[in-house]
């Protein structure tokens, strides 16, 4: 079990702290926020993206490809009744192109394997506690 701590740092910015690193989010100025970060909203996409990033990158290694200058880009919809996160469409740039024919599976398998996209097709149960 992983356990990361959040901190109010500004009105709304907070800061994640683990181990030897820290990330600040925040809502952008026009709902509040400083914009010194991404919002709560926004960080379940970019992890999505920067999941199926790195195991296709991790793919390529092992099978003696390692890849450069990819990139990705993830768009996400907001839903409302009730608010939430709606589609998100990720597309992965100089992978495949850049990979013989005989890895491209492997490659989309290991990105059907990110956890992120697990947890998103297979919802975890949720408590929150308020104190």
């Amino acid at each position: 079990m992983t356990t990361f701590t959040l901190k109010q740092v500004g009105n709304f910015a907070i800061d994640v702290e683990y181990e030897s690193w820290k990330l600040r989010i925040d809502l952008m100025p026009g709902q509040g926020g400083s914009g010194t970060g991404p919002g709560p909203t926004d960080l379940v996409p970019i992890a999505l993206a920067a999941c199926e990033m790195m195991l296709a990158l991790l793919t390529a290694k092992k099978h003696g490809h390692p890849l450069t200058e990819v990139e990705a880009s993830v768009t996400k919809q907001y839903f409302k009744d009730p608010s939430r996160l709606g589609d998100m469409q990720v597309v992965l740039k100089n992978v495949l192109s850049k990979l013989p024919p005989e890895l491209h599976d492997r490659v989309r398998a290991a990105v059907e394997t990110c956890p992120v996209l697990q947890t998103l097709k297979h919802p975890p149960a949720v408590q929150t506690q308020i104190m």
